[in-house]
């Protein structure tokens, strides 16, 4: 929904620069300097952090708050928040019943209300708030604790006072070791705090009869005695994987394994004892569970590029080196694949033959050594299905030739009422004349062709094409089919076949830019759908003015898999 997705981003976005802050390559303008405090390497927030939590992300470094504030607002939609707010306060009514949602949807709002008047760095400062603050999410234990740096905490005391009152919320306080914190959340095990103490922000979840002791250490009252600030963790995490010092963090698989089964931290204990859960037994399934581990160690995160011109987002699933030779003899070479030519595409480097035989393998192993413990069970189970799903008569017929795919658009628009586009699919294979005959199953067309590797281009001509399509080319080397809507020039058609592909060994890459998105929308706006509203397409007309263009990629890392997104703002 267009509505719930523009003021989260909204919201996203202010909190983006004070969760990440961000950096530039350009001098700070005078007006940023004045604003800016000296920068704090000394990163204070992350002597809260234990050196052994299970889970971390926090920020080492800020920037000028001024580049932070400029690019929230670059990138927040066009249109403000005025029409979504009204929008959503129109579903207030259809959910009256639920007494929890109902809240949450009223806080939102009375956030948005006060995000409205934000139109300057000083109006961000009179909330309270830092645009690029220093910030910390992390677990005591598997009890979570968010601090984030203010500006000014009286002013953020005003500020949370209207949005409670504007959200008709009304907290209960409480008071530990000298310092007040508000219980947001009605009667139950688990109650949600919120404490502004020493120019910070706080947020936790803690049990109801927490002790002073538990509340102490949440509160940052009693300091770890060891941290990740005195480890270096964090330092050497964005040094391993080329992040920035602005925002990142690790989940460890086997620290949570093991506080969930032998509870070390006092927090872990608590909040067991609090929704009467029993430690994992895990005495049957350590052998199990240090197996998952060290081939699954856990997930890093993090940003290799934040500035005023774009952001790169990073997300590793870390695993053994076994596993990433076997992906890494997944990729494989598909023409034009990871150039993001073309105002959009989409492509998969996978080659499917081995995906196959990589999956037999895995499955292998399991069979012959099976997760012995009731809890794993599923994970036998699993293996066994997904290999039979690699050896039906499709896969088997369709894998044996096909290696990889990549789908460019070039134009998008509508013609006598129907959408038509033009660019360019490029099929990989190790054996195209195979590819050729699997595909003219399904396109007869193709099969009479008469394509040979280094041959002439060849016209398609099927009956079963729109009406309106551009006349379909093909071409065939050695290693690739390629299709070419809207391209009747032999040579440039040749020269797809060799177009240049990403070395980064791509599993899966997808981009799109400004002028895909202002095409989309003028094609949805002349295609009836009671899926999309004029909101929606209008939003797409956003991006497009925001947004140079967004990459999605999935690719195999010296660590593991890694997921990233990446956006270039115009």
């Amino acid at each position: 929904m267009k509505t719930k997705l523009s003021l989260a981003v909204s919201l996203a976005l202010l909190s983006a620069g004070m969760l990440t802050g961000c950096s530039d390559d350009k001098e700070p303008t005078a007006a940023a300097t004045q604003e800016e405090a000296p920068k704090n390497t000394a990163a204070p927030m992350l002597k809260f952090i234990p050196a052994e939590s299970p889970y971390f992300m926090a920020t080492r470094e800020t920037m000028a708050e001024q580049d932070a504030f400029d690019l929230y607002q670059r990138m927040q939609p066009m249109a403000g928040l005025d029409a979504d707010l009204d929008e959503l306060r129109e579903t207030l009514p259809d959910i009256e019943d639920d007494e929890v949602l109902h809240s949450l949807m009223t806080l939102l709002i009375a956030m948005g209300e006060e995000l409205e008047g934000i139109e300057s760095l000083e109006g961000a400062h009179a909330l309270g708030l830092k645009m690029s603050p220093q910030a910390a999410l992390y677990g005591l234990g598997i009890l979570p604790v968010l601090r984030l740096e203010l500006h000014d905490e009286d002013a953020f005391r005003e500020t949370l006072q209207r949005i409670l009152t504007k959200a008709d919320l009304n907290p209960s306080t409480a008071t530990t070791n000298g310092t007040e914190y508000w219980v947001l959340t009605a009667e139950g095990p688990i109650k949600a705090i919120l404490a502004i103490d020493g120019q910070q922000l706080l947020v936790s979840m803690v049990p109801q009869d927490a002790s002073d002791d538990l509340l102490a250490q949440v509160l940052g009252k009693t300091l770890p005695e060891s941290s990740i600030g005195d480890t270096g963790a964090l330092a050497e995490l964005e040094q391993r994987h080329d992040f920035t010092p602005y925002g990142a963090g690790q989940i460890f698989s086997s620290r949570l394994f093991n506080e969930l089964s032998t509870p070390t931290h006092s927090g872990t204990q608590a909040l067991m004892e609090a929704v009467d859960a029993e430690p994992l037994d895990l005495s049957t399934c350590q052998a199990d569970i240090d197996r998952l581990t060290s081939r699954l160690p856990g997930l890093v995160m993090g940003m290799r590029e934040y500035n005023l011109d774009g952001m790169e987002m990073n997300l590793i699933l870390e695993t053994d080196e076994d596993i990433v030779s076997d992906l890494r003899a997944l990729t494989t070479k598909v023409p034009g694949f990871g150039s993001a030519g073309g105002m959009a595409s989409f492509g998969l480097g996978l080659d499917l033959p081995v995906l196959t035989q990589t999956i037999q393998k895995y499955a292998r192993e399991v069979r012959e050594n099976p997760f012995s413990c009731d809890e794993l069970q599923d994970l036998n189970s699993s293996w066994n299905e997904i290999n039979m799903a690699v050896n039906n008569p499709i896969t088997q017929m369709i894998g044996s030739s096909l290696s990889g795919f990549n789908a460019r658009i070039d134009s998008l628009a509508m013609k006598n009422g129907d959408p038509i586009a033009t660019g360019v699919m490029a099929l990989a294979s190790q054996n195209p004349v195979s590819l050729l005959s699997t595909a003219s199953a399904f396109l007869p067309e193709l099969g009479a062709l008469g394509l040979e590797p280094g041959g002439e281009t060849k016209k398609i001509k099927s009956m079963l094409l729109p009406p309106d399509m551009p006349t379909l080319y093909a071409a065939m080397s050695d290693t690739a089919i390629v299709l070419g809507a809207g391209i009747s020039d032999s040579e440039t058609l040749q020269e797809e076949l060799d177009a240049p592909v990403s070395e980064r060994d791509l599993l899966l890459h997808s981009h799109m830019t400004d002028e895909f998105y202002h095409s989309l929308a003028d094609v949805l706006e002349q295609v009836p759908t009671e899926e999309l509203t004029e909101s929606d397409i209008e939003m797409f007309r956003q991006y497009g003015d925001i947004y140079e263009s967004m990459e999605y990629w999935l690719r195999v890392d010296d660590a593991g898999v890694e997921m990233s997104f990446s956006l270039e703002l115009n």
